[in-house]
């Protein structure tokens, strides 16, 4: 039997107190130019082991960049996929957050129509942002294309661009896909990507103001992918990936870890045996898959002997 997913966890009220979900606060945060970090599921289960003595320098940096949270819908289902309820550490890491003062928002993608409304006037445009995204990351196997595939109107209007007036078509849409999640499918770094696409046409926005947080190098690849196949002069500003290599060597950088036993810790957290980066080291001219066991990639961090791109 597949894995049931819910949309509201059972134990939903716990969480509740840490997090916010008003969709016009969440519009109001981005209008104000708060900087975004979007966690998907393994790097926010990997965050949420790492414990309260190192967790401080990853937070400190979000709230040195004015950062808010953002977990969507989907995402939420899959962290709490095995039996519908969120683990406490979960719980535990939002109340974190939100007492370093980083807001937690746990949004409903279709929550991202609320803000580009702020900027286009028009329910053509935005869906025509959504029928754009849907296009340049859809693939031949996926729970979108199932979908989409087995529901004609809602694939006329997505891709096709039919009736693009109808002011309903993000909720349609991604309601639609999320009550067809499967086990092991791709679709809450799928969805994230969309919506990322999406976001970053809001007009005069500094590149990296969005960032997701991911450990999946497949869906890193794929996120990547559909910003590379949009035509440049439509991309819009550029997003950051950061894997949990990428943000530990970030955080180095910024002063914020030092201490040798938080980066191993940080880098640790949720692994075992090497650690696999994407990136140069000094004496490469292109970058390049490196291997290394926890200490040894923690002495290149230290010592700046490596460039981490993911």
């Amino acid at each position: 039997m597949g894995t049931v997913y819910t949309e509201v966890p059972h134990n939903w009220n716990a969480m509740q107190p840490y997090v916010r979900t008003d969709r016009g606060e969440f519009a109001k945060e981005i209008l104000a130019g708060r900087k975004c970090f979007f966690y998907d599921t393994c790097s926010f289960r990997r965050h949420a082991r790492i414990g309260e003595a190192y967790a401080g320098s990853l937070l400190n940096y979000m709230r040195k960049k004015d950062g808010i949270v953002v977990l969507s819908r989907c995402i939420l289902m899959e962290l709490a996929a095995q039996s519908g309820i969120l683990n406490q550490e979960y719980i535990e890491y939002c109340r974190r957050m939100e007492g370093f003062g980083v807001p937690v928002f746990v949004i409903y993608e279709e929550d991202i129509f609320s803000v580009m409304e702020i900027c286009y006037g028009t329910n053509a445009r935005i869906n025509s942002m959504l029928s754009w995204a849907v296009r340049m990351l859809k693939s031949p196997v996926s729970t979108i294309t199932r979908v989409l595939e087995e529901d004609r109107s809602l694939r006329d209007e997505v891709v096709k661009g039919k009736n693009r007036d109808r002011g309903g078509l993000y909720g349609d849409f991604f309601a639609k896909v999320r009550g067809n999640k499967e086990s092991q499918d791709n679709l809450g770094e799928e969805l994230l990507a969309i919506c990322l696409h999406i976001l970053s046409q809001f007009p005069g926005e500094a590149d990296g103001k969005f960032c997701i947080i991911t450990d999946d190098r497949g869906a890193a690849h794929k996120i990547d992918q559909l910003f590379r196949r949009t035509n440049r002069k439509f991309r819009g500003s550029r997003i950051i990936l950061f894997s949990t290599p990428k943000l530990v060597q970030t955080l180095y950088e910024e002063g914020l870890i030092r201490d040798e036993s938080a980066v191993q810790a940080w880098l640790r957290a949720g692994t075992v045996g090497n650690i696999t980066v994407l990136g140069t080291q000094v004496y490469d001219l292109k970058s390049n898959e490196i291997s290394l066991g926890c200490e040894e990639l923690a002495r290149l961090i230290r010592e700046k002997g490596i460039h981490v791109l993911f």
